[in-house]
């Protein structure tokens, strides 16, 4: 899938917006000024779609005096939950932003460049291929483990869905007393590969193994696939050197540490950008200024 910008639009237009993206799991709005910069944002968990759109729009409202109604034009959504909001929010017009177009425009202002990678790092995981300062997007590929994965596995396993418990709980864990290394088949590294590398995720997982090292082999599983999936990716766009991790997985510590230290173990530079968690209601935000400034 791409997308196109049919001529060249200027960042700076005179006024603020409201992106927001309802995920799976959490719902992320913000505010953003003339400039595309975050001036507030919330997190929320998300039970009713559209209950929880009103809360953080509400929320980003009270924070900012409501003053923000005299010129928001619309509040820009997306997300798969967006689906559900419907035309109006609190007498707000509602602008649907396509998905791979948010994650793609807010991971390159985050990260402040002018093309790259962004693996989208949610209850499962986007990567999509930006070019040009955003003018042409491509949805590359994905995959189906992200922090969904971890909560799912975590609850059948170890009978705990709290992710900063999971979280703590991994810090504690070694995961090469669940995993099975390089090292442990060959006795030594193969290729690029060394030996303390993982072979298997979670080949040595018995009844009797820790409690930590079952959470840290669950985050290490996870985090790995991201990180080879992203690598193979970039390597495929020529996008080496500027891979972007977004989302909230990617505020996980150990699950961004493990991330960008798979993909450069595959040849690629992988970075985590000061929120990431709200790339995608960056994107849509930034996006509906420039559309809106384009209609002017």
């Amino acid at each position: 899938m791409l997308f196109y910008w049919d001529e060249e639009l200027p960042i700076k237009v005179g006024s603020m917006s409201i992106g927001l993206d309802i995920g799976a799991s959490l719902a992320k709005g913000v505010l953003v000024d003339e400039g595309l910069n975050i001036v507030d944002k919330c997190v929320l968990p998300v039970a009713d779609p559209r209950a929880v759109a009103q809360e953080i729009l509400g929320r980003l409202l009270r924070g900012f005096g409501g003053r923000i109604l005299d010129f928001a034009g619309a509040i820009a959504v997306s997300g798969g939950g967006s689906r559900f909001l419907g035309d109006k929010i609190l007498g707000l017009s509602v602008k649907r932003v396509d998905e791979i177009r948010a994650i793609g425009f807010g991971g390159l202002l985050l990260a402040g460049r002018s093309e790259g990678l962004v693996v989208s790092a949610g209850t499962g995981t986007a990567i999509v291929a930006v070019y040009e300062d955003g003018k042409v997007v491509r949805h590359v590929c994905g995959t189906a483990v992200g922090g969904g994965t971890i909560i799912g596995l975590s609850r059948r396993i170890l009978g705990l869905t709290d992710f900063k418990t999971l979280e703590d709980m991994a810090l504690k864990g070694n995961p090469s007393n669940v995993d099975l290394t390089v090292g442990d088949i060959v006795g030594g590294p193969v290729g690029i590969v060394p030996a303390e590398a993982t072979a298997s995720n979670l080949a040595k997982l018995t009844h009797e193994s820790d409690l930590n090292d079952v959470a840290a082999g669950i985050f290490n599983m996870v985090s790995q696939t991201i990180g080879v999936v992203a690598a193979m990716a970039a390597r495929a766009c020529g996008l080496e050197d500027s891979v972007i991790i977004t989302g909230m997985l990617a505020k996980s510590g150990i699950a961004s540490k493990i991330i960008c230290e798979t993909a450069r173990l595959f040849g690629a530079i992988a970075y985590v950008p000061e929120n990431c968690e709200f790339s995608n209601a960056l994107g849509a935000a930034a996006l509906a200024i420039r559309e809106r400034y384009v209609s002017m």
